[in-house]
């Protein structure tokens, strides 16, 4: 193994030879180095493999996030969060606050008007013409309207117990609550409530969801406004749906006429508790 050709392959002439020999000769000290090496090698190895793993779980959390996040229309997100409670002012035991608050329920925001070109970009069908506005259609959003059949059933209910004839017909009310039915299993949340060791039967206390802006939501349908409230008294003399069209708020942009004429009978179809009259 001394043979000249082995010490060839190993010496040079000049300065950088000896020093390559030097090396050679000294087999304990490059045992050390070298198990030194592996050691910051192997070290930032698994650092390496560390960041990795975080990032790679990181940019898979965001790409769901990202795929949940954002509504297709108004483009919420589930940025607020709020814990699971037992009682709210909706279902206070004061019945008089709590009517109140049901009977001041408004929907009237949920008439929006969508241009043509906006609805064919979201792949919505083409809907009755907007009065003002002949290239947009009238929409109903339907987070109002889940809400308006919340506040239908509310009303239906609190009239039976207190011995009142119905204002609402039984239809309407099968109708709303068959809608709120469809709504639930579509939404199929998932969410694991936990249970408590407690006579009254609750779950989820101190957890919390992350829920959609629904001021977002009012923000996305007063800039798509469609002029739209309700009036008062819906039966008196003189009313026509057309007039519930005439509240354009200032700088909407809009020309409001008496004299126009509806190539579709108007209205058709739209919620009853904020559009039409009672039936």
């Amino acid at each position: 193994m001394d043979s000249a050709d082995y010490r060839g392959l190993l010496e040079d002439d000049g300065e950088d030879g000896s020093h390559v020999e030097k090396i050679r000769l000294q087999p304990g000290q490059f045992s050390y180095d070298n198990k030194r090496g592996r050691r910051i090698y192997l070290g930032v190895l698994l650092v390496s493999l560390a960041f990795n793993l975080l990032f790679a779980a990181s940019y898979l959390r965001a790409s769901f996030l990202l795929s949940e996040k954002s509504s297709p229309y108004a483009k919420l997100e589930r940025n607020r969060e709020e814990p699971y409670v037992i009682v709210t002012p909706y279902s206070s035991e004061n019945e008089a606050l709590q009517d109140q608050l049901w009977y001041d329920i408004n929907v009237d925001a949920a008439v929006v008007a969508l241009s043509d070109d906006w609805a064919s970009q979201h792949d919505l069908r083409k809907a009755q013409r907007f009065p003002w506005d002949q290239t947009k259609g009238l929409y109903i959003l339907h987070g109002y309207h889940n809400l308006h059949c919340l506040k239908l059933v509310y009303i239906s209910m609190s009239e039976y117990r207190r011995g009142v004839p119905q204002t609402r017909s039984w239809h309407h009310v099968s109708h709303c609550l068959d809608a709120l039915r469809r709504q639930i299993i579509c939404d199929a949340d998932d969410t694991p409530r936990a249970t408590d060791r407690r006579a009254e039967v609750v779950s989820g206390l101190l957890q919390h969801r992350r829920c959609r802006s629904w001021d977002q939501l009012e923000e996305f349908a007063t800039q798509n406004t469609a002029c739209y409230k309700r009036p008062d008294n819906p039966d008196a003399e003189g009313t026509s749906k057309l007039s519930r069209f005439k509240h354009c708020p200032p700088g909407s942009g809009y020309v409001v006429t008496d004299d126009y004429i509806s190539t579709d009978e108007l209205l058709v179809g739209l919620p009853e508790e904020s559009l039409q009259d009672h039936l």
